[in-house]
């Protein structure tokens, strides 16, 4: 993991220094004497892991007496950009990245550079990125190894066998994991059904989009398809409404999330095979560890990138966990 540079931190606490007089806490850099005023913001909300993750952000940091404002938007980084660049101009002491897409958030980053204001970041990317204080995720490529591995346990091997992928590009992590799934299955001598990854367009939409996917390509190929990768658990749930359906037991998904729903496909031992447990709880209680230093002390995180395990859920271990939602 790489080490943040440590003249950002310096730069950080000295701009608090200098307009504080003598003291170094970020709650009075910020323009705010009294209370640490932060603006946190998702353009994922309509998505199940977003929402909670972001509403138990707002509870922590209110049960720790900070200002907390709620920036949200159906993947419109346009609104986004625009609400965080006057949180920034208003006096925000930091900012928290929920899910955000580092390639879509240029403006607010530039904002908060030139006012010194951190941004701490949940899952946001997939390499260590100097825009972050810190950024805490989840570690993708295990993701990809374990999904892969229980879609070659269910298919009894890779080698030859169909498997469709469906992923979403517009999100850093999916499209990471997704691709990272794709190259593991050609790896091991799998064909991707269709010939290329399948892109949901809407999170919101993905259960009705990723059932369309498989319906059509069984219809049209009604042998044809051994097993679908999903790069999260709504999605998933379509692909095995689609082979539920089509009356078929010898077709198997895996997912990402393990939210309730897909734990309760699991234990019934039917298409949907396995799904991941990301600890979203882990992450964001990492997340606010950091931010609780900063609006004490001024102190940023030794650390700019970290990625936090996953678990593996299939019919071996179901009954053992606690859904994400």
């Amino acid at each position: 993991m790489r080490k943040r540079m440590t003249a950002f931190a310096g730069l950080a606490l000295a701009s608090a220094l200098a307009l504080t007089g003598c003291s170094g806490s970020a709650s009075e850099a910020g323009g705010s004497e009294d209370t640490f005023k932060v603006a946190a913001f998702t353009a994922g909300y309509g998505t199940p892991v977003g929402k909670s993750t972001l509403d138990a952000f707002v509870e922590k940091g209110k049960a720790l007496g900070w200002d907390v404002t709620l920036y949200t938007s159906e993947f419109d980084y346009d609104k986004i950009n625009t609400d965080v660049t006057s949180a920034i101009t208003q006096g925000a002491d930091a900012i928290l990245a929920g899910f955000p897409d580092p390639r879509q958030v240029s403006p607010l980053v530039n904002a908060a550079k030139d006012a010194n204001i951190p941004i701490f970041s949940i899952d946001g990317g997939v390499e260590p990125n100097d825009d972050f204080v810190v950024d805490v995720t989840s570690n993708q490529q295990q993701i990809a190894d374990l999904t892969v591995g229980a879609l070659e346990e269910a298919m009894g091997g890779l080698s030859g066998k169909d498997v469709m992928v469906i992923g979403h590009d517009p999100h850093v992590g999916i499209m990471t994991r997704s691709h990272m799934a794709e190259e593991l299955l050609k790896a091991g001598g799998a064909n991707i059904a269709g010939g290329e990854m399948k892109q949901v367009l809407n999170p919101g939409t993905s259960q009705e989009e990723a059932l369309k996917f498989v319906t059509d390509y069984l219809q049209a190929n009604p042998e044809g398809l051994d097993g679908v990768w999903v790069g999260w658990d709504h999605a998933a749930l379509g692909a095995t409404q689609a082979i539920n359906e089509a009356g078929r037991d010898d077709i198997f998904v895996t997912g990402v999330d393990a939210v309730g729903i897909a734990l309760a496909e699991i234990k019934k031992e039917g298409p949907f095979y396995a799904t991941v447990v990301q600890d979203w709880p882990k992450v964001l209680d990492l997340v606010v560890e950091d931010m609780t230093e900063y609006a004490k002390s001024g102190t940023l995180p030794s650390e700019n990138f970290v990625e936090t395990d996953v678990t593996l859920v299939d019919r071996t271990n179901v009954n053992d966990i606690q859904p994400t939602d």
